[in-house]
């Protein structure tokens, strides 16, 4: 089932007259092969993907001179006629999978609802279907993760359950929009089999990805976007191995495994601005059963220092940093920050009052960025909201400021976040976190969403911050080249425990712990190409 683009046009109306967000695009995608779209966040990539499928918007004026799938022409489909092609012929991975997946509803119910909404199958064969489908994407206890609701998965277990959703009908054409945000690389080396399975099974796969390796193992042809516009595209071992625009070859420089690891710093002296201390937590799930989430973890950061968690997608990063920011309770340990308590299981907690004074030192930067703002403010609302104390008159231009310490325009302030792209909705974020000049920052994948070169502006800006304000950052991220290039000392975390710790450079060059070989192995297969 081939899918034939030709002069792909999107606009959207804005108040200065239409805006073009891609410009005579062309392609064709035959069973089989993969094509891939890079680019900048706000490229036009994901703009590209929702206008072949219908889903562009009420305001997107869409044309195209051909945009026909296995012969039928897509231009001319009623709204009743896209719900009966997507999903079974066409599949989509959608980028934001906190936002994409029903928060009220366990896992399992959604992806069945694609299958009993094109009639496949009894009730009890859509259950068990579904229990494949999550298997097969690689996350264990699939009876068990089934039965939950996104909030209680981690960001790579929601992000595996989406690909499971988009797979269920087994379309003959999938359209992933970063697959693999936030997976480790293990997991990212799983999901690169089983989408090249599909491949090699007869899917046509049409890919959009920021991590230059992924694409280089798995696609056929690659498309550079630059502005809505195509700059080059032709084979992948061409356009990755001898680029010709100067915009790819930006691309390529920016990628942080070409970057050299931080320079090591020698040990601190002093006391530790943050100190967690044998961290443990269980959880109750549907099926009645406890477990462990976090098992005896401690840790020290000192002031102007990097500490780097990596581990498996549902490994307790996360909740790690849940408990570090207090907003999750540990039943047994304490963590305290700036030579107070801040955090105590079992016993008597830390009042929120005695931590208030303390709150402005720490920040944090999410995993999932749409999902940490209110939709309903623009992003004006968003970093005047982090900024009570400037004085009206002042605010302007300090948001104005924080933007452009991001490299965003200030005029993207008088936007909501839905309108922006994720690489934007990332920056706001990170803006909105440096805005009080914390001690500390809790990055919880600061970067996941970014293309390379925002990437490398984003990590140069972080670098820049620390070394101007001596912030701290407890660094989240299953992109290990991030963490060689911004960590100082790394915790390897697997189960719920920590089973290597040490300085980035020995860890990431002679680990000693299998798992974290393991972690080194798929990192250096996917980027190996």
């Amino acid at each position: 089932m081939s899918l034939d683009v030709e002069n792909l046009s999107i606009s959207f109306p804005s108040p200065t007259g239409a805006h073009m967000a891609v410009r005579d695009v062309s392609f064709t995608l035959h069973p089989g092969r993969v094509v891939a779209l890079v680019g900048e966040s706000g490229s036009g990539k994901s703009v590209t993907a929702r206008g072949l499928i219908g889903l562009a918007g009420a305001q997107a004026h869409v044309t195209a001179r051909r945009l026909a799938l296995n012969g039928r022409d897509l231009r001319a489909l009623s709204p009743r006629d896209w719900r009966a092609l997507r999903g079974r012929e066409i599949g989509m991975v959608l980028q934001d999978a906190l936002v994409a997946l029903d928060p009220l509803r366990p896992v399992g119910r959604e992806i069945a609802e694609s299958l009993s909404a094109h009639r496949w199958g009894t009730r009890t064969e859509r259950r068990q279907r579904v229990h494949t489908l999550l298997q097969q994407v690689g996350i264990p206890d699939p009876a068990l993760r089934a039965r939950q609701r996104p909030d209680e998965l981690s960001g790579g277990l929601r992000q595996r359950a989406l690909i499971a959703s988009a797979i269920a009908l087994t379309p003959k054409l999938l359209i992933a929009d970063e697959p693999t945000t936030a997976l480790d690389p293990s997991v990212q080396a799983q999901i690169l089999g089983l989408l090249g399975r599909l491949r090699d099974q007869g899917t046509g796969l049409l890919l959009i990805s920021h991590d230059l390796g992924f694409v280089a193992r798995l696609a056929d042809h690659v498309i550079v976007l630059h502005h809505g516009a195509v700059v080059e595209q032709g084979e992948t071992a061409r356009i990755l191995g001898r680029p010709v625009h100067a915009y790819t070859r930006t691309l390529l420089d920016a990628d942080p495994v070409r970057h050299p690891p931080r320079a090591a710093r020698p040990a601190p002296d002093g006391p530790p601005l943050l100190a967690a201390h044998a961290l443990s937590l269980a959880r109750r799930g549907p099926d009645g059963l406890t477990r462990q989430i976090l098992a005896d973890v401690g840790f020290t950061l000192h002031p102007g220092r990097t500490l780097g968690l990596i581990g498996e997608s549902g490994s307790g990063k996360t909740t790690t940093a849940r408990i570090v920011t207090g907003l999750t309770r540990p039943d047994s340990g304490q963590v305290t920050f700036l030579d107070q308590p801040w955090v105590r299981g079992g016993g008597q907690p830390v009042a929120e009052s005695a931590r208030r004074p303390r709150r402005r030192a720490m920040a944090m930067i999410y995993q999932d960025p749409l999902g940490s703002f209110d939709p309903r403010w623009t992003v004006r609302q968003i970093l005047a909201d982090a900024l009570p104390d400037t004085p009206s008159t002042g605010r302007d231009h300090a948001i104005a400021s924080l933007l452009d310490r991001v490299r965003l325009p200030a005029s993207i302030a008088a936007r909501h976040p839905a309108a922006l792209s994720g690489g934007q909705r990332q920056r706001v974020a990170i803006a909105r976190a440096v805005a009080v000049r914390p001690a500390l920052i809790v990055c919880d994948e600061p970067v996941s969403a970014l293309d390379v070169s925002v990437q490398a502006q984003v990590l140069d800006l972080l670098e820049a911050l620390q070394r101007d304000l001596g912030m701290a950052y407890l660094f989240i991220s299953h992109d290990l080249g991030v963490i060689r290039r911004m960590c100082d000392d790394v915790l390897v975390m697997q189960a719920g425990r920590i089973v290597e710790a040490g300085p980035a450079a020995r860890i990431l060059t002679a680990p000693r712990h299998a798992f974290t070989r393991t972690l080194l192995d798929a990192a250096q297969d996917l980027s190996a190409a």
